[in-house]
């Protein structure tokens, strides 16, 4: 079934409670990771794509980012306190913002919601990954009880289920049959600041990084698989690599620092965790790393992947889950469960200079081909097939048309 844009322009909502925010020196910035990351860039690009829609941002408590100031948006701040989580479990307040607004869709970025809109209101979710369903023993026992109370009636009420990846959706579809002719994947891209050029000659000098290093970003917690590194590391240390590796992330739950780990104490000196880096930092570090490596044991896309590739640096990383598609052809992959798998790939980068060579290029033809505007272009693209078609019908774009 064909999808046509709607005479007027769509009014979207959109839930922004997974976008969280932090003030560090008067700036304001993105307080989480990959999702934080995921709702900006999307919203800020949707509304860089004319005639794309009027907007209306909601969310639980203040938001200070830029895009709630943007004159094509309505934010609209719900208040924090006694009744929050009734409103929030009960879409209460939502129902409202969909009634003043007259809103067409309400779009719901962070996993799922919606379960009590009214039908008259299209909803489309995000799923990231199935994580706390997959893998229960790495989540907080009130996210996983969240994910098995609402998961199948949420996603069995949502007219769009849009998934990071391939590999994503077929978990959802394996846990949930009946919502396959709903789900569309859609790549996360990688923003315009993620480039090769520019290098800060200073940088390393400012930042003591005088050896290579090995980095890898992510949330602080177990399933990255952070002590698989420095085991890793360890090994090509004492294979004559003279490096260092540098964890860049804010904590989580359960996290641990490895480096309090007695087999690990001869790598203390080389081993840096950094829990607060501006967003131009974080540019300069991706740029200067002799490799970037992502032992993850499940990723529902892997953004960091894409991240370091845009920037120019070589990747290693796991061959688990979706990793293996955001990476493609140009990644070196290892088993996430072997610290010398890892190590040898790292050994190959850090000792072929052609090998290198070739992934760096092939990493940023592979950044190239996603883009945030190419991503906001195909969610307003599911945007449009779930308000122009009927109720019980995908009206789907073939998913070759949809990926960004």
């Amino acid at each position: 079934m064909e999808t046509r844009k709607p005479a007027r322009n769509l009014r979207i909502g959109i839930v922004t409670d997974g976008l969280e925010e932090r003030v560090v020196d008067g700036e304001v910035r993105i307080a989480n990771g990959g999702v934080g990351v995921y709702i900006y860039q999307l919203i800020k690009h949707l509304l860089a794509v004319e005639d794309s829609g009027e907007f209306v941002l909601m969310r639980y408590g203040q938001g200070c980012l830029d895009i709630y100031r943007h004159p094509r948006v309505r934010a609209v701040f719900f208040a924090t306190g006694r009744g929050t989580a009734f409103g929030q479990v009960f879409d209460r307040d939502h129902r409202k913002v969909a009634r003043e607004f007259a809103l067409d869709i309400i779009h719901y970025p962070n996993q799922f919601g919606g379960i009590f809109l009214p039908r008259s209101i299209r909803r489309v979710v995000t799923l990231h990954d199935l994580t706390p369903l997959l893998f229960p023993s790495m989540h907080p026992r009130i996210r996983v009880l969240a994910h098995k109370l609402a998961a199948r009636l949420a996603l069995r009420r949502a007219d769009r289920i849009m998934v990071d990846s391939d590999h994503t959706g077929k978990d959802l579809i394996a846990f949930q049959p009946d919502c396959a002719n709903r789900v569309v994947t859609v790549y996360p891209g990688v923003g315009a600041a993620h480039s090769p050029g520019g290098r800060d000659p200073s940088f390393l000098v400012r930042k003591g990084l005088p050896r290579p290093y090995i980095l890898t970003v992510g949330v602080l917690e177990p399933r990255k698989n952070h002590a698989l590194l420095l085991t890793a590391l360890g090994q090509l240390v004492a294979s004559g690599h003279d490096l260092d590796l540098v964890i860049i992330g804010r904590q989580g739950w359960h996290w641990v620092d490895p480096r309090t780990r007695s087999e690990f104490q001869s790598l203390t000196g080389r081993v840096r965790i950094l829990e607060d880096v501006a967003d131009h930092e974080m540019v300069e570090y991706y740029r200067h790393a002799a490799a970037f490596a992502y032992p993850s044991w499940y990723e529902g896309f892997g953004l960091p992947v894409l991240e370091a590739m845009a920037c120019g640096a070589p990747v290693v990383c796991s061959n688990t889950s979706s990793l293996p598609e955001a990476g493609g052809t140009a990644a070196l992959y290892a088993d996430p469960h072997d610290p010398a798998a890892f190590a040898a790939q790292l050994a190959r980068v850090l000792r072929d200079n052609e090998l290198r060579g070739r992934m760096v290029a092939s990493g940023l033809r592979r950044a190239r081909q996603l883009s945030w505007r190419r991503t906001a272009l195909a969610v307003l693209e599911v945007y449009r097939s779930a308000a122009s078609t009927a109720r019980g019908s995908s009206g789907l774009p073939r998913s070759g048309d949809v990926q960004a």
